[in-house]
């Protein structure tokens, strides 16, 4: 379906999740009776017959895909119709009833526990997660931060760890952040390697006031800061940062800087204490993979950070695991009175980055207005022409 609609397969899957609110589920029907099978609670198969992935790569479909759905989109420059929002809605919405059904089973199965843990690359579907909180019977959720094929390695390791080398199961993954970490020195390398001489800010609270000060002006920054996170989730490492209270910064990061559909979501952090103020949800989200709705009464306070349906891909920050951030969150509150920040990834169509020497070649293409690397603040008045 990922390729019917036009995107990359195996990777514009998170693309199709962001366009599924547009519109009604027009062909949930037909795909659930035709492509997406469930014989026997707890179970499920795909009608092979209709989904070749190796014709889908050459953007090739059955017959009866075409029948049901009309022409495919063939590229990703096309335009998009709402045809092809019922699409991507449909098939959204198939994935979700197979997700309950799993889950219903495994509830009742497994003695009615209340907690759940998701893993495997379909944990990444925060929507999905975020319906399964809310309306199945689980008191709480747990996805990891890398539930796709990356996360493999933690589990064979612990697996290692426990069953062959015989020590206690006590590890608990409540942060992501054991990726690179570079200190001062290396960024202060980086920053003369482009030509940038500026001194560090060695007082936090002045660095943060400064930070807050632009954001809260408008401003779109690159955040830079200690060990990079592990999995396919900006958390406040390796972050482009914006008030959530500007409705129109969101096209503005989408056409400008990250160059993107001008449907796709960006997702709000959030204080941890301060989560249930803004957001339907009554349990941590660390790792950015709940979409949960933002409380109607506050929608207008954050419009960059809700979604065409009321929704939230949501990042609960602790302060014990990410000090800086959560001290940034809590400073923009006491300037604004919102406790949030637009986060997304710092990349240009690119990987995130992971060292100073590739924050800064991103930063310099971009259209970002400064960067908060470590302790320095660099704007682009700093930058050669």
């Amino acid at each position: 379906m990922t390729g019917f609609l036009g995107f990359t397969m195996l990777d514009g899957e998170y693309k199709m999740m962001g366009l599924a609110p547009y519109n009604s589920p027009d062909y949930l029907t037909f795909i659930r009776q035709n492509i997406l099978i469930t014989d026997a609670p707890g179970s499920y198969r795909l009608n092979d017959d209709l989904l070749d992935y190796h014709a889908a790569l050459k953007r090739k479909f059955h017959p009866s895909l075409l029948d049901a759905f009309g022409s495919p989109r063939l590229s990703d420059e096309a335009p998009f119709t709402e045809r092809h929002q019922k699409i991507a809605g449909s098939a959204q919405a198939a994935f979700e009833e197979v997700v309950f059904d799993l889950a219903l089973w495994a509830f009742r199965q497994g003695g009615k526990r209340t907690n759940v843990v998701i893993a495997g690359g379909c944990g990444l579907n925060c929507t999905a997660n975020g319906r399964l909180l809310r309306e199945g019977p689980f008191e709480r959720m747990y996805v990891p931060p890398a539930p796709h094929d990356a996360g493999c390695a933690v589990g064979a390791a612990l697996l290692v760890h426990h069953e062959r080398l015989g020590q206690p199961r006590q590890f608990k993954m409540t942060h992501a952040f054991y990726g690179p970490e570079y200190g001062e020195k290396e960024i202060d390398q980086a920053l003369r390697a482009q030509g940038i001489d500026v001194k560090p800010i060695a007082d936090e609270e002045i660095l943060l006031r400064r930070t807050v000060e632009a954001l809260s002006s408008g401003q779109i920054l690159g955040w830079f800061q200690g060990p990079m996170e592990f999995g396919p989730r900006a958390l406040g490492a390796r972050s482009f940062l914006a008030d959530p209270r500007n409705d129109s910064i969101r096209d503005t990061i989408n056409v400008k800087i990250k160059k993107r559909e001008l449907f796709r979501p960006f997702a709000p952090s959030v204080k941890e204490e301060a989560a249930a103020e803004y957001f339907d949800i009554s349990q941590q989200s660390p790792f950015m993979n709940l979409a949960v709705p933002v409380r109607a009464h506050q929608r207008d306070r954050i419009p960059a950070v809700t979604h065409i349906d009321g929704s939230a891909r949501i990042q609960t920050v602790n302060r014990a695991d990410n000090p800086r951030y959560w001290n940034l969150l809590d400073r923009f509150e006491k300037k604004t009175g919102v406790p949030v920040l637009l986060n997304t990834s710092f990349n240009l169509q690119e990987p995130i980055v992971c060292t100073p020497e590739q924050a800064l070649a991103t930063f310099v293409r971009s259209g970002v207005d400064a960067l908060v690397i470590g302790n320095y603040f660099i704007d682009r008045s700093m930058l050669r022409t």
